[in-house]
C-alpha cells in the first residue's frame, strides 16, 4: 500500500534451483539487469562487473509511457547482497538483491526497493503503485527460467 508520505515499498522473492554462487553472479552484475527486467532499455556499470561499494549504476528504463534515465550507488555489498540508493530529482530510490542459499542446488532471491517521490511526483504515488507492484513481481517471478535458459547444458560423450 501507498505510505502517506508519497512512497512505495515493493518485496519481491522467488525460489531458484541453482546455488546461491550462479544466482548472485548474475543478479549482482548490474548490466544483466536489461535481460530480466522487462523495462530496462540500457544499464551501464562503472566500475564494470559485480557490485562493488561506491559502483555507480545508470540505468535507461520506460515506464507508464516515459523514458527516464536515474543514477544510483553500490552502497553495501557481500557475495551475496547489494544495496544502493540514488534516482532522480523527483523520485528517490533505496533498495537491497539479496540472494540466499537454501541448498547446494536452491537458493532464494529476494529483490526489495523503496521510491520516495517528491514534489508533484507525490500525488502520482498512489496512481503508479499497482503498476510498479506488477511490473517488479513478474521480473523476479521470470528470474528462475532466464537462469535456468543460460545454464551450460552438460552432454555426455557416448565412448
Amino acid at each position: 500500500m501507498t505510505e502517506k508520505s508519497g512512497s512505495i515499498t515493493l518485496r519481491a522473492s522467488v525460489a531458484i534451483p541453482l546455488p546461491a554462487g550462479s544466482v548472485a553472479e548474475f543478479v549482482l552484475d548490474w548490466s544483466n539487469d536489461p535481460v530480466w527486467r522487462a523495462h530496462v532499455l540500457d544499464f551501464r556499470c562503472d566500475p564494470p562487473g559485480g557490485a562493488v561499494i561506491g559502483q555507480e549504476l545508470v540505468e535507461k528504463l520506460r515506464f507508464a509511457g516515459l523514458t527516464f534515465r536515474t543514477t544510483t550507488r553500490v552502497m553495501d555489498a557481500s557475495e551475496f547482497a547489494a544495496s544502493y540508493e540514488g534516482g532522480l530529482g523527483m523520485v528517490h530510490c533505496t533498495g537491497a538483491r539479496v540472494v540466499t542459499p537454501i541448498s547446494d542446488e536452491r537458493s532464494r532471491f529476494t529483490s526489495v526497493l523503496r521510491l520516495d517521490f517528491r514534489g508533484p511526483m507525490r500525488l502520482l504515488a498512489p496512481a503508479l503503485e499497482s503498476s510498479y507492484r506488477r511490473a517488479d513481481a513478474t521480473d523476479v517471478a521470470g528470474l528462475p527460467a532466464i537462469l535456468q535458459a543460460r545454464r551450460p547444458v552438460h552432454v555426455r560423450e557416448v565412448a
